[in-house]
Order: structure tokens, then C-alpha cells, then sequence
């Protein structure tokens, strides 16, 4: 694939200026009371609660708002430079699909590309210089690391009193590896995201789901049913964003379809995404119909979940789509 603009000097080379931030001395106060006094939870193999999540936090926020959560990563071995130096070596060589890195990325509104210019060694080597942002996106296929994301599923069912489960497709874990002051640039998910800080700080601007001035309904259709890039990023709307703070320990939930973007702080930083997958052809169905409606057919098509009967007739039309979209292009989502 081709490189991003500012991505020509590799990792062997000082990364380009990136957007500079002063860090927040404090978590936003409306998030505090996710820190208080939460349940205890089952214990990794050390005897500690690897999540500790506010149960009523989670039954008034889980997939609606963002909330603050506590962790218990930092300092864990699996999760040290050397470390994830040879995990991501083994993901490089066994499961390629499965790594994502690039270089010098200085502009929030940036699309997602990969830069191959350079190995991930390398750049994990360099990565107090370089300017790169490195993603294992499925970490747990490493058994070591499939461990360490069963315990966090584990304790997100425990405190959802097993709901969860009902509607789970299936779990990952992505671990980020970041140099100093790098930003990840503005996006939306398809899946729900505990991201969790390890090492480092860095703050988070996080944007409310359901701000239609900030995601419009056609952002999140293209997103669904053609570009997984298709979120653009609003400067003279990021007043509209909560900022959160996040340092070893904490850790915040990002819903589905929550636009967000990260700026890195001043030291090398490693988080994990616990990222929990629904079975969400209701979303993918229904916004690619609705895709479909606007751009063919020149339509303003109701959102999805107003209208029973509306989304049980895109249901298919949005299945057929994604079906022959699919079969020309490739899967527009790895799962």
C-alpha cells in the first residue's frame, strides 16, 4: 500500500512535528465515581482482578456513553517492550493480516494506511524516535495473551451478570504500541472497546455516539457498508468532545460508533484494547440498505431501530448488498 504524507522518513530517521498537548493533571470529574469503590471481580493467576468496573456505571453507560474503568496491567510482563518486541515478530510472521504500523502521522483527520516501507522490528526499536503507532490486532492469538483477554472477558460478564453473552460474536485484544507526542487519528468502531493504559499517558478525546452534528447519518452508513474511513474528522467541532486523561490503571470505554481520536504524551506508550464484538448484522444490514436508499436512489432513509417494520424490510435489501459487495471487493471487515 502506499504511505501517508509525512511518512517518508522511516523509523532510522526523527519523526516529523507532531500536534502538541498538554496532558490533563486530572480525570474529568463527571467520570471519578467509576473509581469508587468498585466489586471485586475473578482474579488472574497473581490473585488480582485484572478489570474493576462500577456495576452501575456499566448498566447506565455499556455501549452509550464512555466511562472510566480500573486495571491491573501495568507492570505485567507480557505487556514490556522486549516482550511484545517478539509477539509482534510472531504476529509479522504468522498472522500478517493481524499487524498495522505506520510512521509520522501528524494530521487528526488522516486516513488510515499502512506504511511497509520499514519492518515492525524496527520500528519498535526505534520507537522513542520514530513516530510510529504500531497495532498486534489480534494478540490473543498468542496463548499467553489469550489468557490475559479471557480473565478481562471473564470480568466483563461477571459484572453484566452475564447479559453480555447473550449477544457476543467473538473477543480480541489489540495492543498499541506508540511513540512520544504521536496522535492515532480521528475513527468510529464497529466494535465495543475497553482500552486500557499500560504505560505512558495520553488524553482522548471521545465524542458522544448519538451527535448527528458531529457524525452524520451518512458518515455512519458509509462506514457500515462501504469505508471503514468514512468518520471525517470536524476541527471546529472538537469542543464537542469529552478530553479523558488516561495513565497506568485506568483504562475508558469507547461505544460502537463513538468517534474518537488519541494524542500520545510525552513518553513511549503501550494500551490494550479488550474489544467485544456483537452480532451485529442489525447494524451492518440496516445501515448498508439505508446506504444504498441515499446514494441510488437519492432518498433520506429513517435510521436504523425507529421503525420495526422499516428495518425488517432493509434487513435483507442491506444483506444482498453487503453479500455482492463482498464477493467483488473482499470483506470489508476482518473479524
Amino acid at each position: 500500500m502506499g504511505t501517508l504524507r509525512g511518512t517518508e522518513n522511516i523509523c532510522k530517521m526523527p519523526a516529523g512535528r507532531s500536534i502538541e498537548s498538554k496532558l490533563r493533571a486530572s480525570m474529568q470529574t463527571t467520570d471519578r465515581s467509576a473509581l469508587r469503590d468498585p466489586p471485586l471481580q475473578p482474579v488472574d493467576e497473581q490473585g488480582k482482578p485484572l478489570l474493576r468496573i462500577d456495576p452501575v456505571q456499566f448498566a447506565d453507560k455499556f455501549n452509550k456513553r464512555h466511562f472510566l474503568v480500573e486495571h491491573h496491567l501495568q507492570g505485567h510482563p507480557l505487556f514490556e517492550i522486549p516482550r511484545l518486541l517478539e509477539l509482534a515478530k510472531e504476529v509479522a510472521d504468522k498472522w500478517p493480516d493481524d499487524l498495522y504500523y505506520d510512521s509520522g502521522v501528524t494530521n487528526v483527520g488522516a486516513r488510515w494506511q499502512m506504511n511497509t516501507a520499514f519492518p515492525v522490528d524496527e520500528a519498535i526499536h526505534n520507537i522513542e524516535s520514530c513516530g510510529a503507532w504500531i497495532d498486534l490486532k489480534s494478540a490473543e492469538r498468542n496463548p499467553e495473551y489469550g489468557k490475559v483477554l479471557d480473565t478481562c472477558i471473564s470480568d466483563l460478564l461477571q459484572v453484566s451478570r452475564g447479559q453480555l453473552k447473550k449477544k457476543m460474536r467473538r473477543t480480541q485484544m489489540a495492543i498499541f504500541i506508540t511513540s512520544p507526542n504521536r496522535l492515532s487519528t480521528y475513527h468510529i468502531d464497529s466494535e465495543c472497546n475497553f482500552l486500557l493504559q499500560i504505560r505512558g499517558r495520553k488524553e482522548i478525546s471521545v465524542f458522544n455516539r448519538y451527535d448527528r452534528e458531529v457524525l452524520p447519518e451518512e458518515e455512519i452508513e458509509r462506514s457500515w457498508a462501504a469505508d471503514t474511513n468514512a468518520a471525517v474528522y470536524k476541527p471546529e467541532l472538537q469542543s464537542h468532545a469529552e478530553v479523558v486523561t488516561l495513565a497506568p490503571g485506568i483504562g475508558v470505554h469507547i461505544p460502537v460508533n463513538a468517534p474518537h481520536w488519541v494524542q500520545n504524551g510525552s513518553d513511549i506508550s503501550v494500551s490494550a484494547a479488550i474489544l467485544y464484538h456483537w452480532w451485529n448484522s442489525a447494524y451492518a444490514n440496516v445501515y448498508a440498505a439505508n446506504y444504498l436508499l441515499r446514494k441510488k436512489f437519492h432518498m433520506t432513509p429513517t435510521p436504523p431501530f425507529r421503525s420495526k417494520v422499516l428495518d425488517a424490510i432493509k434487513q435483507p435489501m442491506g444483506a444482498a448488498f453487503l453479500w455482492a459487495r463482498d464477493l467483488r471487493h473482499g470483506p470489508l471487515r476482518k473479524y
